[in-house]
């Protein structure tokens, strides 16, 4: 085989790679700000990508899409901020994600945490704040 035979080779395989890479599906993260007093604050981001710092009012949603890595490992985190708690939460994992919500993730924010969309049933899996806010813990103290 020739010099020629085996850069020819190479650019195939380097062409299907991409073609490859290219057809695969897309992954689709909405997150509904359901807070009705006071905004949401949220900061997206997964390695490489930041997505920036975002205020959202209620019913106000962002979106983003991306195409999931091929190891499976892609996963998205938002620190979401509100008068009635804060913290971190994975809105995106590869392994967890495609087993509960596929490639459509919607995530409603609430008063008392996040709360993913569960498909196909559309239940909310709901999970409380990781740092509730003295407000909120004096609340249900009452």
């Amino acid at each position: 085989m020739s010099s020629f035979d085996i850069k020819l080779v190479i650019l195939s395989l380097n062409l299907l790679f991409v073609t490859l890479l290219e057809a695969r599906p897309k992954a689709h993260v909405t997150i509904i700000g359901n807070v009705e007093r006071g905004t949401l604050t949220i900061h997206c981001y997964s390695g490489g990508n930041d997505l920036g710092i975002r205020d959202l009012a209620y019913n106000q949603s962002f979106q983003f899409s991306f195409v999931p890595n091929i190891w499976g490992s892609t996963k998205f985190v938002c620190d979401f901020n509100t008068q009635f708690g804060s913290g971190n939460y994975a809105v995106y994992d590869n392994l967890m994600e495609s087993q509960r919500c596929g490639l459509y993730c919607v995530w409603y924010i609430k008063e008392n945490g996040p709360c993913l969309v569960l498909n196909p049933k559309h239940n909310l899996w709901c999970q409380p704040w990781k740092n509730p806010s003295k407000w909120l813990h004096e609340a249900h103290q009452n």
